[in-house]
């Protein structure tokens, strides 16, 4: 299995509720094919550069996963069919997360991925 992020943006004019069932329909998108989400940061309401379907704003979610990539292509078919998302990117993660104890202070040496193994 391989690390992926995911990035969509839902429609303006959803409230809390109706983004929450959006964010669990993409979950259960990417646990369908036996993918795991590790990671969900929702980046909030943000305005976007150029319209896309004649939307200016859109609610931003970003979600580290790991799926195999033989389902990445049924991953991204399926999130094309979700009508609250206005607009997905699904990438392959490069970089190993880094792991910085929540004690460090900026000052000290932050952890690199062979360290942290």
């Amino acid at each position: 299995m391989r690390d992926y992020e995911l990035t969509f943006i839902g429609k303006p004019d959803l409230d809390t509720t109706n983004l929450n069932a959006l964010v669990e329909r993409v979950k259960g998108i990417v646990t369908a094919d036996g993918g795991s989400v590790l990671k969900t940061d929702m980046w909030g309401m943000r305005h976007l550069t150029y319209p896309i379907r004649k939307y200016r704003d859109g609610h931003y979610v970003h979600m580290l996963i790991k799926a195999e990539g033989s389902t990445v292509a049924r991953m991204e078919q399926r999130l094309g069919l979700v009508e609250d998302a206005i607009r997905y990117l699904l990438v392959l993660s490069e970089d190993e997360p880094v792991v910085v104890a929540p004690e460090a202070s900026s000052s000290e040496a932050v952890a690199t991925p062979a360290e942290a193994a």
